[in-house]
């Protein structure tokens, strides 16, 4: 009973302690805040909106617009629901893989699913999960949007070009600041002061703006979580994933996510492709692969043609399409 009696004080006592620390910190509002934050976006969560029908876009740097179907989820096609024995594969990342200035047709996934089906894979569909700004801090959220429940066998995550950029704060840094809902359902820990004050000064995020160029959009250790809970969350909805470094013109600013991702798929036993060589060979070469010089982020049709035929190649050649998909 004695004994008891010494947990129970020594039980209050903690809670006294914590409690009053947790409110002292509110109070004292610490760790404080930046009073007008400039973030990349307004929120840390967005879609495009759905049931688009063409609507004509603005490819600012080109000055030119080009259109945008999306079906009721906010994907661009090819999109639908999957027939008996459809082999489906999401590909998910964002401008990059959404299309940023070109026809719904000539996206890679558009363009990956078409030449699947040249080669004898007919009831194999792609869908596009791309999103314009994404990281794969918003694709974990976008996976529970209803993802999970559209019967994905495979997906390829090509989280790299986004993250890999540097900003003023996390992405994490601002779903912490803004109060996100989402984010906080999912992190409960981060409604604490005491938790905020800790993350901050082990640097895990940052209530401050650092000097502009000084952290990334998802910082590589929150990379690897990201991609490992993305990875646990797409199995236990029975599919797969598949690590994809989609290629930009030069890989530059996304050489040290680029090398996460191919090593994260080989201690894992993921499967891995990533192009960049052979693109940037063939950049080299001469071939107008990217809106260069406007914009050399996004692939232009051509660029995107050659893209997904050199994931069509590695589809096939590591045998990731069942057969009896043929």
């Amino acid at each position: 009973m004695e004994h008891l009696k010494r947990i129970v004080f020594a039980s209050i006592a903690v809670l006294l302690f914590f409690g009053g620390a947790e409110v002292l910190l509110r109070v004292m509002d610490f760790p404080a805040q930046d009073e007008r934050p400039t973030f990349e976006h307004n929120s840390v969560y967005w879609q495009v909106d759905p049931s688009l029908n063409e609507q004509p876009m603005t490819h600012k740097e080109l000055r030119s617009t080009f259109a945008v179907s999306t079906d009721s989820n906010g994907f661009r096609p090819p999109h639908g629901e999957p027939a008996p024995q459809t082999f489906r594969i999401a590909a998910m990342g964002c401008s990059t893989t959404f299309g940023w200035g070109v026809a719904d047709e000539d996206t890679y996934p558009a363009q990956l699913q078409a030449i699947l089906h040249e080669r004898g894979y007919p009831s194999v569909q792609v869908l596009n999960a791309g999103q314009p700004g994404y990281t794969s801090f918003q694709g974990l959220w976008l996976w529970d949007q209803g993802l999970d429940q559209m019967d994905i066998d495979l997906v390829l995550a090509g989280f790299v070009v986004q993250d890999a950029r540097e900003v003023a704060y996390s992405d994490k840094s601002q779903a912490m600041m803004q109060g996100e809902a989402d984010f906080l359902k999912s992190n409960l820990l981060y409604k604490w002061r005491m938790y905020q004050m800790l993350q901050t000064s082990m640097g895990a995020v940052q209530t401050r703006a650092k000097e502009h160029g000084s952290i990334h959009r998802v910082p590589e250790a929150e990379f690897l979580e990201n991609l490992r809970a993305l990875r646990a969350k797409i199995q236990s909805s029975g599919g797969e994933i598949a690590h994809f470094g989609y290629p930009l013109e030069v890989a530059g600013y996304t050489e040290a996510h680029r090398r996460l991702l191919r090593l994260e798929a080989q201690d894992k036993g993921l499967a891995h492709f990533d192009p960049s060589e052979q693109i940037a060979a063939r950049v080299r070469a001469g071939e107008p692969l990217y809106f260069a010089p406007k914009d050399p982020g996004h692939a232009n049709a051509a660029g995107n043609r050659a893209i997904a035929e050199l994931v069509a190649d590695w589809l096939i050649s590591e045998q990731l399409i069942p057969k009896e998909t043929q």
